[in-house]
């Protein structure tokens, strides 16, 4: 019988994908394909499962201690495949990393090839977050849709590793919502005035809640709630007014009785949401009193990440005029699955033979001249690097319609011409021009849809072969080909691994902490140099900075970072190293308006060759966006602008970015830290040395107690070594 009953679901930092998965997929045995880091939310991931679905087994399965290593993720899918028999089975690649995700769904086409398995295509699955489907690599297959039966609040937040600390709802907040205003007065007659307000807007908002989505299948709400402190098992970590369901999805609402309260705890509700939640999760801000217009811009100004995709804000009146049914609510803050209709496949290119593996018998190395083709991500520093570490004589760049790619040619072909010439001053845009080095770079004239791998392997192997086509001499063999799947989508990643399989490439990824890359055929190999980086390009927002940080500070910004204490740390970092540093500052930090909110990023970024360091001293009092005053700041919003920082750099430099957030002795520093641990996934046991500045987990920064005159030995670190 040729009908899989076995899956295996890969396991990344996100478990929310492999839940779903898992409860998808007609399988009666299914294993988590994790590596060791993510073994504990495998774990997780696996007693929801049996719980739930209760199948014949759920079971991880690690695939080492790297979650870069191709060879160990197809090493452990080979073990189990011939455990189980080279019987068919299901694959759901979304989770891990992308070299997990490249390794896995190559293997279950080597192991399935189309000839002997027509309906193989329809094995291999990846969760479509915005059509709520697992999507197939069959084009004319339309997807599953996801079973979220069984999935309920406390599951959710359970595979996140969090936990209610009471399941009930708050007396005072039921009485509102149960008997309306006059229940609490009856109750708690002596309750202040402010505190009443509170309650009696939590239980409006509550009420109303659960009015529209009673009955409703597939459906929660929940009254207060407070995430237990995994540090301080008897204390609270975070809590929410009130958390709704709608299948998988999750809104987390926060009542207000003063408007200026939604700029202010935006960022850290955002953060303790999908911290609990994970990417699923939405927040929704209702305020009592009198329209404010201009609350919800006024957020994203705060804040450019707090897009009105992930916060909602309303007022309390128009949220109980307009929003009076299940359907108004669902289309308010639900996203409507989409599907993909069944049809033909668009364009099909020739498959790789069965059981063939094209690649060079040795990798091509620089000298080579190797034709490269790479995808342009979010960052557009990992498109750089990849020009740096391959030295292509000529390389394709597929952007995506989210990318970047203003200037991506020429600070490509700039990289390129700094590798094959160091030490020569940088080439202007004439010299890369009549050098040919311009011609060398190329971007696909449109972008490529960054969620079809099947599209993307098209137009990757189109260009590969007519730059590998036979020239006019007969004996001159083709090109080597490599193929980088550092940056884009996982789909783009998959795409171009495809195309890689089908044309004799190199599949690498760029490992930034260990210098080198990874091939998939070959292995580690080190990397000569180090890239020599357009950093106006990747970190727009910043200027070069010469002097001292707190001389170019507007008066407003003193009160927002602490730039005496980012001044020292500069210093003592750029002496420490041993090559060329560059400063960068953020230019907000200049405006008296833009500079109120330079908190939610690094106010200085130090560049060492191609890595960067930002340095954020959020202050512990700042005066508000909103109306102007100062205030003293909580440790859970000093720890979210630290985060906030902390995703500001990532986004620009991924893997090869990390963030040092600084503040002076005193407060409640103790608490940030570990508020911060806890919403970058760090175990208290897993929090990196004091000591240490490394690269290679760009969303977990390091919090540092430091003085202008006692700074901590972490800042003699020699960036440049690392």
């Amino acid at each position: 019988m040729d009908t899989p009953r076995t899956a295996v679901v890969l396991v990344g930092r996100n478990p929310t994908p492999a839940l779903l998965s898992s409860l998808t997929l007609p399988a009666d045995h299914v294993a988590l394909l994790c590596s060791d880091g993510t073994r504990a939310i495998a774990d997780r991931v696996a007693a929801a499962v049996e719980r739930i679905a209760a199948p014949s087994s759920v079971r991880p399965l690690s695939a080492g201690p790297d979650p870069h290593d191709f060879a160990a993720v197809s090493a452990a899918l080979d073990a189990f495949h011939r455990d189980h028999g080279a019987r068919p089975w299901f694959l759901d690649y979304t989770g891990g990393t992308k070299v997990m995700s490249v390794a896995a769904a190559l293997f279950h086409r080597h192991a399935f090839p189309a000839d002997r398995h027509p309906h193989a295509g329809r094995w291999r699955h990846y969760l479509d977050a915005g059509g709520d489907t697992l999507s197939t690599a069959d084009p004319v297959h339309p997807g599953l849709p996801l079973a979220t039966t069984g999935v309920d609040l406390r599951t959710l937040a359970g595979v996140h590793g969090a936990r209610w600390l009471d399941d009930r709802d708050p007396e005072p907040v039921r009485l509102v919502a149960q008997g309306g205003k006059q229940a609490l007065l009856a109750r708690f007659p002596d309750m202040s005035p402010s505190v009443r307000r509170g309650v009696v807007a939590e239980g409006r908002v509550l009420s109303h809640l659960r009015r529209l989505l009673r009955g409703q299948p597939d459906t929660e709400v929940l009254g207060p709630r407070q995430v237990a402190d995994p540090v301080h098992p008897t204390g609270s970590v975070a809590d929410f007014d009130a958390v709704v369901r709608h299948r998988h999805r999750v809104l987390c609402v926060e009542a207000k009785t003063r408007p200026a309260d939604v700029v202010a705890r935006a960022g850290w509700t955002v953060a303790k949401a999908r911290r609990v939640f994970g990417g699923a999760a939405q927040v929704l801000f209702v305020y009592t009193g009198p329209v404010v217009p201009g609350l919800r811009e006024a957020i994203t100004a705060y804040s450019p990440a707090l897009t009105a995709r992930l916060v909602h804000v309303w007022n309390l009146g128009d949220l109980l005029e307009r929003i009076t049914s299940f359907d108004d609510l669902r289309g308010a803050f639900f996203p409507t699955p989409r599907t993909r209709p069944p049809g033909a496949p668009s364009r099909p290119i020739p498959p790789v033979a069965p059981h063939a593996d094209p690649a060079p018998v040795a990798h091509p190395g620089p000298g080579d001249g190797p034709v490269l083709v790479t995808a342009l991500g979010g960052s557009r520093l990992g498109t750089l690097t990849a020009v740096h570490a391959h030295r292509p004589a000529r390389a394709l760049v597929l952007p995506s319609r989210q990318s970047l790619r203003d200037n991506v040619r020429v600070a490509a072909a700039r990289t390129l011409h700094a590798a094959e010439h160091p030490g020569a001053a940088p080439a202007d845009a004439d010299r890369l021009r009549e050098a040919g080095y311009r011609d060398r770079v190329r971007l696909t004239p449109d972008p490529v849809e960054g969620a079809d791998a099947e599209a993307v392997a098209a137009v990757a192997h189109d260009w590969i072969v007519r730059e590998t086509a036979p020239g006019q001499d007969p004996d001159t063999p083709p090109p080597p080909v490599i193929a980088d799947i550092t940056t884009g989508t996982k789909a783009m990643s998959l795409g171009l691994a495809l195309a890689a399989l089908r044309s004799g490439a190199c599949v690498t990824y760029q490992l930034p902490h260990e210098r080198a890359v990874v091939c998939r055929t070959h292995g580690v190999l080190p990397l000569k140099g180090r890239a020599a980086v357009d950093w106006p390009l990747v970190l727009p927002g910043y200027a070069p900075l010469d002097g001292p940080l707190a001389a170019r500070l507007c008066r407003a910004a003193r009160t927002q970072v602490d730039a005496a204490l980012v001044d020292a740390a500069r210093a003592a970092l750029a002496d420490a190293a041993s090559g060329p540093v560059a400063v960068w500052m953020d230019t907000t930090l200049a405006d008296p308006r833009e500079c109120l909110t330079a908190q939610e990023r690094p106010s200085l970024v130090l560049t060492f060759d191609d890595r960067a360091v930002g340095l954020a001293a959020p202050a512990w009092r700042r005066r508000r966006a909103h109306d102007g005053r100062t205030h003293d700041v909580t440790p859970g919003a000093w720890a979210q602008s630290a985060f906030a920082a902390t995703l500001h750099l990532q986004l620009r430099c991924d893997v090869a970015g990390a963030v040092v957030a600084l503040t002076r002795p005193g407060r409640d520093v103790g608490r940030a830290r570990e508020l911060v641990d806890w919403i970058a996934h760090t175990a208290p046991g897993d929090r990196a040395p004091a000591d240490r500045l490394s690269f290679g987990e760009p969303l977990r920064p390091l919090v540092v107690t430091a003085s202008p005159d006692a700074l901590p030995a972490l800042l003699d670190t020699d960036v440049s070594r690392l």
